[in-house]
């Protein structure tokens, strides 16, 4: 009995390393080599306004940080249709990941924070 058990836990701990290969799980240094990262463009509704994508950009070329991608993209959050109101635009990037951290007291943070978060045509 003892043999039938341990057999099985075998199978399945095969089984989930397989799948776990099998859908990219695995890294082989740990950690992604870029990852994207967003701030508010500070537009409103009605308004427009704000900051635009070369600018916010150029903040983080300016703190030392490559920027790989960028991208004009919307935060998928409700915003109630009143003019002057937030309208949810944010700049995204793509920036090494040993930079990112040096990002966040400038007001970037991580895009997963945001998990409805769209890229749009920048206006």
């Amino acid at each position: 009995m003892l043999y039938k058990d341990h057999a099985v836990w075998r199978y399945l701990a095969l089984a989930i390393v397989g799948a776990t290969a099998a859908c990219g799980g695995v890294q082989a240094a740990g950690s992604p080599a870029s990852v994207k990262i967003y701030k508010y463009m500070g537009s409103k509704q009605c308004n427009g306004g704000g900051q635009k994508l070369a600018v916010i950009k150029r903040q983080l070329i300016e703190s030392g940080i490559t920027v790989l991608a960028a991208s004009c993209g919307v935060d998928g959050n409700i915003y109630p249709a009143v003019c002057g109101a937030a309208d949810g635009r944010i700049g995204i990037f793509e920036v090494p990941a040993s930079k990112a951290q040096s990002a966040l007291p400038d007001g970037f943070l991580p895009l997963a924070r945001l998990p409805d978060a769209q890229i749009v045509p920048c206006n």
